[in-house]
Protein backbone atom coordinates (compact mmCIF):
# COMPACT_ATOMS: atom_id res chain seq x y z
CA UNK A 1 0.00 0.00 0.00
CA UNK A 2 1.38 3.25 -0.78
CA UNK A 3 2.06 5.72 2.21
CA UNK A 4 0.00 9.04 2.65
CA UNK A 5 0.83 12.63 4.12
CA UNK A 6 -0.52 13.14 7.74
CA UNK A 7 -0.33 16.00 10.39
CA UNK A 8 0.07 14.85 13.85
CA UNK A 9 -1.09 17.22 16.40
CA UNK A 10 0.27 16.45 19.85
CA UNK A 11 -0.69 17.34 23.27
CA UNK A 12 0.77 16.75 26.61
CA UNK A 13 -0.88 14.73 29.19
CA UNK A 14 -0.22 17.78 31.62
CA UNK A 15 2.46 20.24 32.74
CA UNK A 16 4.17 17.28 34.29
CA UNK A 17 4.65 14.98 31.53
CA UNK A 18 6.10 17.86 29.00
CA UNK A 19 9.04 18.58 31.53
CA UNK A 20 9.33 14.72 31.72
CA UNK A 21 9.26 14.66 27.91
CA UNK A 22 11.59 17.38 27.47
CA UNK A 23 13.80 16.88 31.12
CA UNK A 24 17.26 16.67 29.25
CA UNK A 25 16.87 18.28 26.16
CA UNK A 26 19.85 20.86 26.32
CA UNK A 27 22.14 18.12 26.89
CA UNK A 28 20.60 15.42 24.02
CA UNK A 29 23.34 14.07 22.09
CA UNK A 30 21.32 13.08 19.17
CA UNK A 31 21.17 14.68 16.00
CA UNK A 32 18.58 15.30 13.25
CA UNK A 33 19.93 12.22 11.36
CA UNK A 34 19.89 9.94 14.45
CA UNK A 35 15.82 11.57 15.26
CA UNK A 36 14.85 10.43 11.59
CA UNK A 37 16.31 7.12 12.35
CA UNK A 38 14.75 7.25 15.75
CA UNK A 39 11.03 8.35 14.37
CA UNK A 40 11.32 5.84 10.94
CA UNK A 41 9.25 2.48 11.63
CA UNK A 42 7.88 -0.54 9.66
CA UNK A 43 4.88 1.12 8.31
CA UNK A 44 5.49 4.76 9.07
CA UNK A 45 8.09 7.69 9.62
CA UNK A 46 8.03 11.09 11.11
CA UNK A 47 9.68 13.57 8.16
CA UNK A 48 8.90 17.07 9.63
CA UNK A 49 8.69 18.39 13.28
CA UNK A 50 7.65 21.40 15.04
CA UNK A 51 7.99 22.40 18.36
CA UNK A 52 6.87 25.24 20.62
CA UNK A 53 6.51 26.18 24.43
CA UNK A 54 3.14 25.92 23.82
CA UNK A 55 1.17 22.63 25.27
CA UNK A 56 1.09 21.14 21.74
CA UNK A 57 3.25 20.67 19.08
CA UNK A 58 3.06 19.36 15.36
CA UNK A 59 4.61 16.82 13.47
CA UNK A 60 4.38 15.38 9.54
CA UNK A 61 4.23 11.54 8.69
CA UNK A 62 4.06 9.84 5.90
CA UNK A 63 1.73 5.89 6.99
CA UNK A 64 -0.37 3.52 4.96
CA UNK A 65 -2.25 4.32 7.99
CA UNK A 66 -3.17 6.85 10.69
CA UNK A 67 -3.40 4.12 13.26
CA UNK A 68 0.06 3.30 12.09
CA UNK A 69 1.34 6.39 13.63
CA UNK A 70 -0.27 5.74 16.72
CA UNK A 71 1.23 2.57 17.01
CA UNK A 72 4.69 3.75 16.58
CA UNK A 73 4.18 6.46 19.03
CA UNK A 74 2.99 3.39 21.72
CA UNK A 75 6.31 1.62 20.70
CA UNK A 76 8.27 4.56 21.22
CA UNK A 77 7.01 5.02 24.94
CA UNK A 78 5.44 8.90 23.51
CA UNK A 79 2.02 8.13 24.01
CA UNK A 80 3.13 8.12 27.68
CA UNK A 81 3.19 11.77 27.59
CA UNK A 82 1.48 13.04 24.64
CA UNK A 83 -2.40 12.61 23.68
CA UNK A 84 -2.36 12.77 19.66
CA UNK A 85 -5.04 13.18 17.11
CA UNK A 86 -3.71 12.54 13.02
CA UNK A 87 -5.33 14.20 10.32
CA UNK A 88 -4.67 13.40 6.67
CA UNK A 89 -3.05 15.87 4.42
CA UNK A 90 -5.23 15.83 0.86
CA UNK A 91 -3.25 19.16 -0.08
CA UNK A 92 0.64 20.39 1.04
CA UNK A 93 1.90 23.39 -0.33
CA UNK A 94 5.28 24.37 0.52
CA UNK A 95 6.48 27.82 0.04
CA UNK A 96 10.07 26.97 -0.29
CA UNK A 97 9.47 23.91 -2.79
CA UNK A 98 7.22 25.29 -5.60
CA UNK A 99 6.57 22.73 -8.41
CA UNK A 100 4.01 24.51 -10.93
CA UNK A 101 1.56 21.61 -10.13
CA UNK A 102 -2.38 22.32 -9.80
CA UNK A 103 -2.38 22.16 -5.41
CA UNK A 104 -6.19 21.76 -5.79
CA UNK A 105 -7.10 18.95 -7.40
CA UNK A 106 -7.04 16.60 -4.48
CA UNK A 107 -8.88 18.55 -3.09
CA UNK A 108 -12.16 18.71 -5.70
CA UNK A 109 -13.97 16.32 -3.73
CA UNK A 110 -14.87 19.13 -1.56
CA UNK A 111 -15.94 21.33 -4.18
CA UNK A 112 -20.13 22.04 -3.98
CA UNK A 113 -22.16 23.33 -6.53
CA UNK A 114 -23.06 27.21 -6.39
Amino acid sequence: MDRRKFIAIHTYHDEDCKKALWKGVSTWPENDHQWQEDYTFEKCRCTQHWVGDDDFFFCEWEAEEGQDILDALASAGDSEYIFTAVYEIKSHIDANNLTGRNPWKPLSHLDTPN
